[in-house]
């Protein structure tokens, strides 16, 4: 399409003007206020915020462009700092320069270090300590009593990401510095896409301070570790080992400490909160809806069959795994990718101007009618070929050839798609299928949990559950 024939950004379907009630609804639940606009004025909305318009973009194939197609022309910086006048993403403050935050030859060298730690087979390696952390962490849980489960997952993952990054126990002082520590939708993150988000991050308010001693503690421990790795010699097996043992394959450099450091907290967070918010999720879900859970349940008794699952285990966990994918459609723990023209280009005959906030929700599109019937519905049957007369019909629904790629990105896509996808993958359907093997679980107060999204999506004000250990006679297949 010629230049001349271009829509101006200002011809996209949107508001005249954001009312102070829908800032509000922006400030306090985002994810709401964008499946809103999709919902009002489609799959491309211009949005005039007052420091500059954010353009929602909500159709699969436009997502892919920005993300895989011409992903070259876009940045990953959507945010200008200002303490430094540089651009950065909003877990800059947190991560620095790490896989997540990094843009441009920075994120292709850092990336290529990298990729082999992900390998399948050093990810198979992990397997068996995703179980026992599994199997151990819930031997403590009170039979019959109540547990927040949002607390217990956030420990689990915790134990797993210490064990696999660090290789450290989670009762040792680095892990609890660690757990207490970690800054979570805090301070700056907080507020890095409200309106006077900049001003707010600058102010000494209780969550800035929380946020600035956290990230401190965090360095003081992470520097430590690193330190006595190479003291060591780095020969371990964990990730920290891996990452110091990493050269540049142009120049054989290693990476320095901060950049290490960037790079295991980047590990750290990316292993550790979202897995545990998707697992959360999870099993809010199946509370809602007995028949998915005596499925849980039928599945890992007859696979299992009273043994410890194994990563081998994972090709016929197909209903676990579909409960989780199902969990990440309707509560992705990353509910939104932000992108930047690096100079004017067309999107879907549309002009974008150079740094425009391009912004795509997993949250948004996971919603969409057009390619998920009744998408409130926690219904893991989408994932799952329908057997033969099988009347539902959204039994393999997810499955479709006619299903765009990009209708559903819960680990984003493209060069920048989450590098550790598979094993927070493996890591939550080997511990649904290990706690399911061993306890059934109640909601209580269900009604009252609600989704609070700022970096990631949480269930608030917790996940309370009644956690009742399951028979042997009852786990017999």
């Amino acid at each position: 399409m010629a230049d001349t024939a271009l829509r101006a950004p200002e011809l996209m379907p949107g508001p005249q003007r954001i009312p102070f009630s829908a800032v509000r609804t922006l400030a306090t639940q985002p994810p709401r206020f964008f499946a809103a606009m999709r919902e009002r004025y489609g799959a491309f909305v211009r949005l005039p915020l007052p420091q500059r318009p954010i353009y929602l973009v909500s159709d699969p194939e436009a997502i892919q462009e920005v993300l895989v197609t011409a992903n070259r022309f876009y940045g990953n910086d959507i945010l200008r700092s200002t303490a430094t006048g540089k651009r950065q993403t909003p877990l800059t403050m947190l991560l620095g320069q790490g896989l997540l935050t990094s843009d441009g030859d920075l994120h292709r060298k850092q990336r290529r270090l990298i990729q082999p730690l992900f390998h399948k087979q050093r990810i198979a390696a992990y397997g068996d300590a995703f179980v026992e952390l599994s199997r151990e962490h819930t031997a403590r849980w009170p039979d019959g009593g109540e547990v927040d489960m949002l607390r217990e997952m956030v420990l689990l993952t915790m134990a797993i990401v210490a064990r696999t990054v660090f290789d450290v126990a989670l009762e040792s002082d680095v892990a609890e510095t660690i757990r207490t520590a970690m800054p979570r939708n805090d301070g700056p993150l907080r507020y890095a896409l409200m309106p006077a988000g900049g001003l707010l991050a600058r102010l000494p308010l209780p969550a800035n301070v929380r946020f600035l001693r956290g990230r401190a503690a965090l360095d003081s421990v992470v520097f430590k570790l690193i330190a006595r790795r190479r003291a060591d010699g780095a020969q371990g097996g964990d990730l920290l080992s891996l990452l110091l043992q990493a050269r540049d394959a142009d120049t054989g450099e290693p990476m320095d400490d901060r950049q290490v450091r960037d790079e295991a907290l980047t590990l750290l967070m990316a292993g550790h909160d979202t897995t545990a918010n998707g697992l959360a999720w999870a099993f809010h879900l199946l509370s809602g809806s007995p028949e998915a859970t005596r499925r849980l349940y039928a599945e890992v008794d007859e696979v299992l069959a009273g043994r410890p699952a194994t990563i081998d285990d994972l090709p016929r966990l197909r209903w676990t795994t579909a409960v989780f994918e199902e969990a990440l459609r309707i509560y992705p723990p990353v509910w939104t990718v932000g992108r930047r023209p690096l100079r004017e280009r067309e999107l879907a005959g549309y002009r974008l101007p150079a740094d425009a906030m391009v912004m795509m929700s997993p949250w948004v599109v996971h919603r969409d009618p057009r390619w998920w019937p009744q998408p409130e519905r926690f219904a893991p049957q989408r994932w799952v070929e329908p057997d033969a007369g099988e009347r539902d019909p959204l039994a393999g629904s997810a499955l479709g050839a006619d299903r765009p790629k990009f209708a559903y990105f819960p680990f984003g896509g493209g060069p920048r798609q989450c590098i550790g996808n598979v094993f927070a993958q493996t890591e939550a359907v080997l511990a649904l299928a290990t706690i399911s093997q061993s306890w059934r679980f109640t909601a209580i107060g269900r009604e009252q949990v609600r989704p609070q999204a700022r970096i990631i999506v949480r269930p608030r004000p917790g996940l309370p559950m009644r956690v009742e250990r399951r028979g042997r006679a009852e786990r017999t297949p």
